[in-house]
């Protein structure tokens, strides 16, 4: 099971939206609702992207992810997919 977490977070990671570029208007919030991003702990087990994004990001502890399918393990258990992207929205 650890193999295919590790293969979906790699896979995750390669799908990850490119980050908008930072300005002194970035403000510390997600998308607006929606967009179907939520706040999320990078604490959260057992993702590991989440924490890459962040610390690219503003390394606070926090992301925005938006939930994806649902695929099942090689357990048949179900695992959910996220997109995330770092917690910074730029405000235009």
């Amino acid at each position: 099971m650890n193999k295919m977490i590790t293969g979906l977070a790699a896979a995750a990671l390669l799908c990850l939206a490119t980050p908008a570029q930072a300005s002194e208007s970035a403000g510390t919030g997600c998308p607006p609702g929606n967009s179907g991003f939520l706040l999320w702990d990078v604490s959260t087990e057992p993702y590991h992207v989440d924490n890459a994004v962040d610390e690219q990001g503003n390394n606070d502890g926090w992301a925005c992810a938006r939930p994806g399918e649902v695929v099942t393990d090689e357990n048949g258990d179900p695992f959910q997919l996220y997109n995330f992207i770092d917690n910074r929205v730029v405000i235009h």
